[in-house]
């Protein structure tokens, strides 16, 4: 029995490494098409040699369309682990929509949600520290901690949903997320609008704009498992 041959990174189908230049990949795969075009020599080639040459071309086309598209090779980099960070970790055969959707899943989605889900949930505590005197300066530094920590939390969450391509069959929970940190940002807005003025209409209001954000990030979990 033949012991199979490693499948290679589109890098290394272009004898290049991750952190070449777009001009690199260029003059690589006009290089290695000139050679090794089905065409070249074409007469003196038997049948096998001219499908293997044909396969090869086929990858280096493949290769070629995905590193010298920006978008195409961040999201390339992102799930094979380059960028500086160490060896190629999947090969170019087994990079599928799939595969895109797992890392931004694992990478981007929840631990956007989950982030923002713990936060808002923490509400009713800092809520009921508070109401204990809603005017002690302590408890009320104390509770706009907690008001900065939500709003940290949501720009990042933001940030993480944003930082990838949103893979097409997640769009629809990410639009979702996005509704949920629309509806914690007005819910942060009555928060911050209390600590200027100390109307307790305010926190009921924030807290009625959290649960509803809260059932959107539960909707957004229920999409990604439906799609």
């Amino acid at each position: 029995m033949q012991n199979r041959q490693p499948l290679k990174t589109y890098y290394q189908v272009l004898g290049l490494q991750p952190e070449v230049s777009s001009l690199e990949i260029k003059r690589a795969f006009r290089r290695l098409a000139k050679s090794h075009h089905p065409d070249v020599e074409y007469s003196e080639q038997s049948h096998s040699e001219r499908t293997r040459a044909t396969e090869y071309m086929m990858s280096l086309n493949e290769a070629y369309e995905t590193l010298i598209d920006k978008s195409k090779r961040a999201a390339y980099d992102y799930l094979i682990g380059a960028n500086g960070r160490g060896r190629p970790k999947l090969v170019f055969s087994d990079i599928d929509a799939g595969e895109c959707r797992d890392a931004f899943l694992r990478h981007n989605f929840h631990p956007s949600r989950q982030s923002i889900v713990r936060v808002l949930k923490k509400y009713q505590k800092e809520l009921s520290d508070l109401s204990q005197d809603i005017y002690d300066d302590q408890l009320v530094a104390t509770f706009e901690k907690y008001v900065d920590e939500v709003e940290d939390t949501l720009r990042k969450g933001s940030q993480l949903l944003s930082s990838k391509e949103t893979p097409r069959s997640l769009a629809a929970a990410v639009q979702m997320m996005r509704y949920s940190i629309a509806q914690a940002a007005d819910g942060l807005e009555e928060l911050r609008t209390f600590c200027l003025n100390y109307d307790y209409n305010h926190l009921h209001m924030a807290d009625n704009l959290f649960r509803e954000a809260n059932d959107l990030a539960r909707k957004g979990l229920q999409l990604t498992k439906s799609c």
